[in-house]
């Protein structure tokens, strides 16, 4: 996803500059449904669990107004940086939502059917694991720009896909040290990167 500027999309929100609805939503939807799962919500219910989400994030601007593929380019988010950390902010209204959704489908399913919803303790720990999931998608994006083409390709095939060096070096015509270097400048950079997106 490209960025219409080179600050991150998170450091932006966490700043409470402005963010439109299509980039906020390409951003965080993958994440959203990643813990609906983690939740043990159904295909189904982790889509609408997406809409639910954004319409609270929204402020309930589009909540029946609009098709979630139809939400006009203007509708913009802005986070009050007053409420604490966008994390937890972002976190309780998916645990919030999620639950809704579980008590919902109690309503139409015989109880002794329904698993028992993912408790407080095992939700945190998945959100954990996810939320450092999206930070590092959102370094890796961050990076892509701040460094060459090549140097980010060497530090992807090499750190990230694990691919032996000579294959690397031979597939870029670059020498084995200059992935070595592409390697460590590209961690450096991402250590710099997730250090101030988890400033907040």
């Amino acid at each position: 996803m490209a960025f219409t500027t080179k600050k991150s999309l998170l450091a932006r929100v966490r700043a409470g500059d402005e963010v439109s609805w299509r980039e906020f939503y390409s951003t965080y939807r993958p994440l959203i449904i990643l813990c609906g799962r983690d939740c043990g919500l159904t295909s189904d219910e982790c889509d609408e669990l997406v809409q639910q989400v954004m319409c609270e994030i929204f402020q309930k601007k589009i909540l029946f107004k609009y098709n979630l593929d139809e939400v006009p380019e203007d509708l913009n988010f802005k986070y009050d940086p007053s409420r604490g950390r966008f994390r937890y902010f972002l976190k309780g209204i998916i645990r919030n939502q999620a639950l809704k959704l579980y008590h919902k489908r109690r309503e139409h399913v015989a109880i002794d059917e329904i698993p028992e919803p993912t408790s407080d303790e095992a939700f945190d720990a998945h959100w954990d694991i996810e939320w450092r999931r999206h930070l590092f998608t959102q370094a890796m994006q961050e990076l892509r720009s701040h460094v060459r083409a090549e140097t980010f390709a060497a530090f992807e095939m090499y750190a990230i896909q694990d691919r032996p060096v000579k294959e690397v070096a031979d597939f870029l015509n670059l020498s084995v040290d200059s992935v070595y270097v592409a390697k460590n400048r590209c961690i450096a950079n991402m250590r710099t990167i997730i250090e101030k997106l988890e400033k907040k």
